[in-house]
């Protein structure tokens, strides 16, 4: 594959925080994008093998965004490869190992450690991308619905993290699905500065119209909430792994994947935060 060259990708999760961004900069740069879901024009389906050739047909790289349950992702992958497709790029997490060691379940069982190993064994081109906690999680993920109810609880008193913008996420998965020199690498991916959720959520209420606190409560507690609302067991104890590297503080320290690929800084929290006040004051109407 040429540097800068027209390609044509393959995005998975295409409806998601991440494959949506990545969409939209691939098709801005000239390229062939192929987004990935179940209504999609050519409908693609992690379950359903007959979506797989459709979806892969003339495709030279494929950005792979893990499901939460086991997925056959060795299988895809190997069809992909003998479909023609030259790179493949996978979406995880910092601190991979050592949940998938806390989680004491097996490794196959854990999305993005069963994508991560299936692309480092593909045979063609690959790279890893591990990111830090998404600024869009307070905006339009798991933790919106807390935000604008005024309080966010977690079982992470005091622990910081450096949390990162989705755009630059979408702009290193873009760089490193269509140009050369990313092969074999293992990029993580965190904002520029580690901040409590504490300090996230006061700034939060200086850019909107929003008085949102943060409040810790036990592990304990927190876990049998998520249980009494009916997350399934695996994905609890997935998070309680997760809660507890956090709290160890694994994944404080600031990365410095999004400099080494994009040859910048990652956007701070802060101007994240100024940028998607609508986001909120939206929500709340």
């Amino acid at each position: 594959m040429k540097a800068n060259s027209e390609t044509a990708v393959l995005v998975t999760g295409a409806t998601g925080k991440v494959g949506r961004r990545l969409t939209e900069r691939l098709r801005s740069a000239g390229h062939d994008v192929r987004p990935a879901s179940r209504k999609a024009a050519v409908p693609f389906d992690w379950f359903d093998r007959s979506t797989w050739a459709p979806a892969l047909e003339g495709v030279e790289a494929v950005y792979i965004v893990p499901p939460d349950e086991p997925f056959p992702v060795d299988e895809f992958v190997a069809q992909a490869v003998e479909s023609g497709v030259r790179r493949l790029v996978s979406q995880s997490g910092r601190g991979l190992r050592a949940l998938v060691e806390a989680v004491d379940a097996p490794p196959e069982t854990v999305g993005v450690y069963a994508a991560q190993h299936a692309v480092q064994h593909s045979g063609v081109e690959w790279t890893v991308l591990q990111p830090n906690n998404f600024n869009q999680n307070f905006s339009e993920g798991d933790y919106r619905d807390a935000v604008l109810a005024g309080e966010l609880v977690l079982p992470l008193e005091g622990v910081a993290e450096p949390f990162i913008d989705v755009d630059d996420i979408a702009a290193v998965a873009a760089a490193v699905l269509t140009e050369d020199g990313h092969h074999g690498r293992i990029y993580e991916l965190s904002g520029p500065e580690a901040i409590t959720f504490a300090e996230a959520m006061r700034v939060i209420s200086d850019v909107s119209e929003l008085d949102v606190a943060f409040r810790s409560e036990s592990h304990e507690a927190h876990l049998a909430a998520l249980s009494s609302a009916g997350v399934p067991e695996l994905f609890v104890r997935f998070l309680d792994a997760m809660y507890q590297i956090m709290r160890e503080g694994a994944l404080a320290e600031v990365a410095d994947g999004v400099r080494a690929v994009l040859g910048r800084e990652p956007v701070a929290f802060a101007d994240w935060a100024a940028g998607a006040a609508e986001a909120w004051s939206s929500g709340r109407q």
